[in-house]
């Protein structure tokens, strides 16, 4: 019997992906998150559309990300400024 990409159980999805050279690409679980994420987008409760899962993937993957006006580095620096000061004031509170 023929496998139909259009309707693979997760079990059958994960096994198809896994049979690849890359070896393990995704797990049983990981599967789940994505299926959580898309909805119904990629198929119905009980069976994912390969295609479909596919296609949201490309999308998800190439969306850009937004653009925060923060600095990653500058928040961790004002993080450990803070924390620096914290700890300077609790050390002064102890001295007498």
């Amino acid at each position: 019997m023929p496998i139909d990409p259009r309707k693979l159980r997760p079990s059958e999805l994960c096994r198809l992906l896994n049979s690849t050279p890359l070896g393990e690409v995704i797990s049983e679980r990981q599967l789940y998150r994505h299926r959580q994420r898309a909805g119904n987008r990629i198929g119905d409760g009980k069976t994912v559309d390969l295609l479909r899962y596919c296609a949201w993937m490309h999308i998800v993957r190439h969306t850009p990300k937004p653009i925060s006006d923060v600095d990653p580095y500058e928040r961790m620096k004002e993080s450990a400024r803070a924390r620096n000061a914290a700890l300077a004031l609790s050390d002064d509170a102890g001295v007498v």
